[in-house]
């Protein structure tokens, strides 16, 4: 099932597997970072949780594309919608001068072309899967007596 040109298939699982080793590296040196400087209560853990679910999402959807539709497409989804998040709430709760512009740009690098990138593979993804169980039902109907 091709949902890319087959040129882009290689390239996009190994992005998505070098963005999850990336996301990564970065979750321990924000685990390093903000031992003792958040001002609520599980500040850090709670960024932490958030880039770790976005790692497992990153995985696996590199891991389940292309050859796994059924499962990618909520997958793909739902690591869309985390980077959403991520970019939403970076942005809002950055702190005035560096802190917010260093947010936006991530927001604007990373976290939105992200998003963009992993919720059209699932709305691709399921079109072409829709179209496939379309195809199979018509073909199986044609060949049942009537």
């Amino acid at each position: 099932m091709r949902i890319f040109e087959e040129r882009y298939e290689a390239r996009l699982r190994l992005g998505l597997a070098t963005l999850a080793v990336v996301l990564m590296v970065w979750i321990f040196m924000m685990g390093a970072a903000s031992q003792g400087h958040a001002e609520v209560r599980n500040w850090s853990s709670s960024w932490i949780g958030l880039d770790v679910l976005e790692l497992i999402g990153l995985l696996g959807t590199a891991l389940l594309y292309p050859g796994r539709p059924a499962l990618l497409t909520p997958v793909a989804a739902a690591t869309a919608t985390l980077f959403g998040i991520d970019a939403w709430f970076d942005t809002m709760t950055a702190l005035a001068g560096a802190d917010w512009y260093t947010a936006w740009a991530f927001a604007l690098i990373a976290e939105v072309p992200l998003t963009a990138l992993l919720a059209t593979l699932a709305i691709r993804t399921a079109r072409r899967q829709d179209r496939l169980e379309q195809s199979a039902r018509q073909a199986q109907q044609k060949r049942e007596p009537a």
